[in-house]
């Protein structure tokens, strides 16, 4: 059974861990090997990925490990989905995530973008009605792109009702994040 944790004491450590094995475990996929992923830089720029030796000897303490359970949706910067994210060698070891997979180049510029928008904000003192995001990470071997949040509940888009108001400094934030990226 698995303790009863605060979000934030899972947070910390899941921080700070350079890879991730990502299983797929919903409808037609069950995979029994994970696919291995590295954190990017800080903000997103992709690094020289460890040869496959390197990430081979990472110690299990020292890995994340992700289990996709389900499709939340699909979207410009590749598919969402549901999962449960485990931090090995840890007391408070679960907490749901969403994860953003990007598999074709122009959805893996994207996501970069996107993870910059966030760092940006954040940055800037933007936090409101923000999520944190655990990290931007890359496929040792296929090159897909994975940007890991927290799972904070149903997705914007089944909610048109809501309306969430954006302050005079985050719209700034965002139009000036958007004339750099394009």
């Amino acid at each position: 059974m698995m303790p009863n944790c605060t979000c934030q004491s899972t947070l910390e450590p899941a921080s700070s861990r350079d890879v991730i094995l990502l299983y797929l475990q919903y409808g037609v996929y069950d995979s029994p090997v994970p696919s291995t992923f590295v954190r990017c830089g800080p903000i997103g720029q992709a690094i020289p990925l460890p040869s496959y030796e390197t990430v081979k000897n990472y110690q299990l303490e020292e890995c994340l490990t992700i289990v996709l359970t389900s499709e939340i949706g699909k979207g410009a910067t590749g598919d969402v989905l549901r999962g449960t994210l485990e931090v090995e060698a840890s007391t408070c070891v679960s907490l749901d995530v969403a994860v953003k997979l990007a598999l074709a180049r122009r959805q893996r510029d994207a996501l970069r973008n996107e993870y910059k928008i966030y760092h940006r904000l954040r940055s800037s003192g933007v936090t409101a009605g923000i999520i944190t995001p655990l990290g931007l990470f890359d496929e040792v071997e296929d090159g897909a792109c994975a940007l890991v949040m927290p799972y904070v509940g149903i997705p914007l888009a089944e909610m048109p009702e809501l309306v969430l108001p954006i302050s005079h400094q985050c719209s700034a934030i965002l139009y000036h994040s958007l004339i750099h990226i394009f």
